[in-house]
């Protein structure tokens, strides 16, 4: 009781921590040019991931009994208060801690109600998004993930795989639900799941600007406890041969995913050379009229300007810039006063 609460919070996730709280008291003070009008936090709520500090616990004559710091991974729910008491308004931060715990209790555990959670991905691989709901899964905090290469989290045995079916989602624009997969989760083992695939071609470039995919968990890993740290000596070891042919193949899925044209680009391409064609062909048309039609064209609209001329004199009277006093009756009949 009195400390503050980001003393607790891991230090990696703390500027995450602040910039979610940054948002919800971030308000404008003025709305509509009044300020009567004011946005108050006292409805905003947010919701984060981050990791805090377990309680080491006591032991007889108050002494930690563990010297080692461990973090247990939450979803926060920020909500602030608005409270009046006698000093007047203050603003607090009301926090609720959701404990995430691995989806999985036993090793290989076949998921039949798995929720499924989403990842997107930029044309380089680099993680852009990633649902919370994916914690349990996989053990990755979303903001550890942003910017980190989703292709090595692939299985290398399935990357041949998976780069038919990014030359798939580059043709087509999608795909529906794949084949088993295996993808790596914290702990360094593999869970196995099917993917429902998506994609965001700019309509500018006509390139491919991110895959989304929609990932739904089929089987556990074999060690059950997703957050655990990973061994560093776990694994078989692979030769540099093959992981040079791991490298290859990430190279050359990249490759598909910048260089390939995408079926709804060809459309385009397609449509904007019918209308190059279209419109050059309605140029050489006027090109070819004859010169006879244009002055007719212009005397038309000659003897038009000259009525207009003629109907602002009369309306004028007098004060006519158009007509001389001699030659309008309007104006010798119109008194000035």
């Amino acid at each position: 009781v009195g400390r503050s609460f980001i003393d607790f919070v891991h230090p990696r996730d703390r500027q995450t921590f602040a910039s979610q709280i940054t948002k919800g008291l971030a308000v404008p003070e003025i709305v509509n040019d009044t300020k009567d009008k004011v946005i108050s936090p006292g409805n905003s709520v947010s919701t984060m991931v981050c990791r805090i500090r377990r309680y080491r616990g006591l032991v007889t004559g108050f002494v930690v009994k563990e010297r080692s710091v461990s973090f247990m991974p939450f979803l926060l729910k920020l909500t602030f208060k608005n409270i009046r008491d006698d000093d007047g308004k203050v603003t607090y931060l009301v926090i609720q801690a959701t404990p995430f715990y691995s989806a999985f209790k036993v090793p290989n555990e076949r998921l039949a109600d798995s929720v499924p959670f989403v990842m997107r991905h930029a044309a380089n691989g680099h993680i852009e998004y990633l649902d919370p709901e994916s914690v349990p899964y996989l053990g990755y905090l979303p903001q550890d993930m942003t910017d980190k290469d989703a292709l090595q989290l692939y299985h290398p045995e399935d990357l041949g795989y998976l780069r038919h079916v990014y030359e798939t989602i580059v043709k087509e624009g999608g795909m529906p639900k794949c084949k088993p997969y295996r993808m790596m989760t914290q702990n360094g083992d593999f869970i196995k799941l099917e993917t429902e695939w998506s994609s965001f071609i700019n309509p500018w470039s006509k390139k491919l600007e991110f895959v989304i995919g929609k990932h739904y968990i089929i089987e556990g890993p074999m060690n059950p406890d997703v957050f655990q740290a990973p061994e560093s000596d776990k694994g078989c070891k692979i030769t540099e041969e093959d992981r040079n042919k791991e490298q290859l193949l990430r190279e050359s899925i990249i490759r598909v995913l910048n260089e390939l044209l995408t079926k709804p680009a060809e459309v385009a391409k397609q449509q904007m050379t019918k209308r190059c064609q279209d419109l050059a062909s309605f140029m050489e048309s006027l090109m070819e009229e004859p010169d006879k039609g244009d002055g007719e064209f212009r005397l038309e609209i000659q003897e038009h300007e000259n009525s207009n001329y003629e109907r602002d004199s009369v309306m004028l009277g007098g004060i006519s810039p158009h007509h001389d006093n001699s030659d309008s009756k309007s104006s010798t009949a119109t008194p000035l006063s």
